[in-house]
């Protein structure tokens, strides 16, 4: 008698898990560490050269009009309104100073292209680029006589002498 041929059984498959393994803190340093040889015919990579010159506020002054001055030629009305506004420098931080909240987003539109043009023309890539909301102080308006005669009073005090020598009465 020959034996019948058992049908093979099958190991149940699993699905792929789902799950990664998370490198220890230590291995990723040895990571680091570890110097890459270039392999034979492979072309070491060459470290990137930082930019890092000096650079004055007359040096950004130069730069930041040379921008603006392109971006009057593609006539970007709004961008134009952003870049008048005043700016200070800090080490290698430029601070915007925004007057409307609402054209910050205008500004973070062309915020890439301005850094960029401002670390080329400086040839400094440690330059940093932030915007500032300020709120600007606003006065009272004055809407009665009476109102804009107290200020007037406030800014000419002679006025107040002349106010009682003449029996004057600003609701008249």
């Amino acid at each position: 008698m020959s034996p019948t041929p058992q049908p093979e059984t099958k190991t149940p498959s699993r699905a792929p898990s789902k799950t990664i393994s998370i490198p220890s803190l230590s291995d990723l340093k040895n990571q680091l560490n570890k110097k890459e040889e270039p392999t034979e015919g492979e072309v070491p990579a060459e470290p990137v050269s930082n930019r890092n010159k000096d650079f004055t506020l007359e040096n950004l002054d130069s730069i930041w009009n040379i921008f603006k001055a392109k971006r009057e030629e593609e006539d970007n009305k709004l961008e134009l309104l952003l870049l008048q506004e005043p700016y200070e420098l800090e080490g290698n931080t430029v601070t915007i100073k925004i007057s409307n909240g609402a054209a910050e987003s205008s500004f973070e539109k062309f915020r890439g292209d301005l850094l960029m043009a401002l670390r080329d023309g400086l040839e400094n890539d440690s330059v940093i680029l932030k915007s500032e909301v300020v709120d600007v102080a606003r006065e009272k308006m004055l809407y009665t006589d009476k109102e804009k005669f107290e200020h007037l009073k406030k800014k000419y005090p002679a006025l107040k002498d002349l106010q009682e020598r003449l029996g004057l009465d600003p609701e008249f």
